[in-house]
């Protein structure tokens, strides 16, 4: 179509409020008009939804936009509402039959609309999708295809058969997260050839962000340390267990030892106290959440001035996007990760969990009876491979190769965590890109000593700690205690 540049402008502006695009957006938009497919990588908090919601403006078809969450798809139909727009559905599990029958009934009069893999998936919902021509076809966190897709949701493998089915339409696929490895995966479980996709590729960097990782001895030291922080640190933030059972006694402790105000969020917390914490988060009447993987991803709020990771994540991907939480609104922020020997323990015991073994396949493939008594998730799973004619050797092979890709990031996350120089270096080397310019001034113990001359302080303000800033490293406790003196 006909690009009129004036004519996006005066959208940005009567839509949204914006005066200015952000960067990455209006290229990626003048794509889209040309009918080119776009993989697109934007760092957390720059503005990824914008792109397709403005196409939905300018477009005179309907956007579907796959997302993985319940709570991402409520935030976003949220916030269109807020904005004034009503043509907007989120197909979701919480519709109830005639809410959802409407829906389907009257696709057609929606601007915008969201739903899951598994839900579009459905054959009712799929025969109502097929009705419609999109202008747009959306995959929201696109990276989930690579990581979610083959381990646990393979209705994520579905959709390149679901853009099949509704006639191939321009697609985009937005992430915060990929390297160049993941964003040919991507293509790729899309069914796409790679000079089929356009792709439009910005720094993961968060500048903003200082990065941190403390090491500490024993678990109770690291408790000590989680309190200090919290005791600490202004504003608010989001603390990140690997484990439901240690998230709650860790919330129970923060609220009787720190003066905050926290809650736990994980999925053993039922969907309605779910949405309560989160709404109390985003209104500044919870200070803390103490949340498992589960939490962050439907949440936009943009003064999270910290996030500081209790366990450590299984990936460097994993651990970017959690971070990315922090600092939306361009203020100084901190990502703190608290470390004891051991803890990469409990994401490789998950990780070697996370798939039936060899002769658990074997068996769910020679003797159909025995279906039953697996898990949900891995039925699932071992039924899409199935109907795709795998064989049982061919499967265990797939699972085999997942496993060890996972133990492999895992390994690399675990470098992150040890390393000894500029830990931005290390993050952005991972996602292919140019290594920042360093200096003299960048790490190590001398700058540490320049900064403490000239902020007039004393070495014992200083526990032994680093952090990446841009392109220099200060004493983390000095500026914590600057950055965050006074509550948001």
């Amino acid at each position: 179509m006909q690009i009129d540049d004036k004519q996006l402008y005066k959208i940005l502006q009567s839509k949204f409020g914006f005066s200015e695009f952000k960067p990455g957006q209006l290229d990626i938009i003048h794509r889209l008009c040309l009918k080119e497919n776009v993989l697109a990588v934007l760092p957390t908090g720059t503005g990824k939804s914008l792109v397709y919601q403005l196409l939905g403006y300018l477009l005179r078809q309907p956007i579907l936009v796959i997302s993985p969450l319940i709570s991402l798809i409520d935030d976003q139909v949220a916030r269109l509402n807020r904005l004034g727009e009503k043509h907007v559905i989120g197909l979701t599990s919480k519709l109830d039959h005639n809410q959802r029958q409407f829906a389907l009934n009257h696709l057609q009069d929606y601007r915008f609309i969201y739903l899951s893999p598994e839900m579009a998936n459905q054959p009712e919902v799929l025969n109502a999708l097929r009705r419609l021509t999109f202008g747009l076809f959306v995959i929201d966190e696109a990276h989930c295809l690579s990581q979610w897709g083959p381990d646990f949701r393979p209705d994520y493998l579905k959709l390149k058969d679901l853009r099949k089915q509704l006639g191939t339409p321009t697609t985009l696929m937005l992430t915060a997260t990929a390297t160049e490895a993941v964003r040919q995966d991507i293509i790729q479980k899309m069914a796409l050839a790679s000079d089929q996709v356009e792709q439009v590729v910005y720094s993961v960097d968060r500048p903003n962000i200082y990065l941190e990782v403390e090491h500490c001895q024993t678990s109770a030291e690291k408790k000590e340390k989680l309190i200090k922080l919290l005791q600490t640190l202004g504003g608010s933030g989001i603390v990140y267990f690997s484990s439901k059972k240690i998230a709650n006694q860790m919330t129970e402790l923060i609220g009787q030892q720190s003066g905050r105000s926290v809650a736990a969020y994980h999925a053993d917390i039922d969907l309605q106290d779910r949405y309560r914490i989160q709404q109390q988060f985003m209104q500044g009447k919870l200070d803390v959440i103490c949340a498992t993987s589960a939490f962050g991803m439907g949440i936009d709020k943009n003064n999270i001035r910290f996030v500081i990771h209790y366990h450590m994540p299984g990936n460097l991907e994993d651990y970017l996007q959690e971070i990315g939480r922090a600092g939306r609104d361009q203020q100084e922020s901190i990502a703190i990760l608290l470390y004891t020997a051991g803890d990469e323990y409990i994401p490789s015991t998950l990780n070697m969990a996370s798939f039936p073994s060899a002769t658990n396949v074997q068996t769910f493939f020679m003797k159909p009876e025995s279906r039953a008594s697996f898990e949900p998730d891995q039925k699932q799973l071992l039924d899409y491979y199935r109907n795709q004619n795998k064989s049982a050797q061919e499967v265990s092979k797939i699972f085999e190769n997942r496993q060890l890709a996972k133990q492999t990031n895992l390994m690399k996350m675990l470098a992150f965590v040890n390393e000894n120089g500029c830990l931005r270096q290390n993050l952005l080397a991972h996602f292919d890109e140019e290594e920042p310019k360093h200096d003299e001034q960048c790490c190590g113990i001398d700058c540490a000593l320049d900064a403490i001359s000239t902020l007039h302080l004393d070495t014992k303000d200083i526990p032994g700690g680093k952090i990446a800033y841009g392109s220099s490293l200060i004493p983390w406790q000095t500026r914590l205690n600057q950055l965050f003196s006074q509550k948001n």
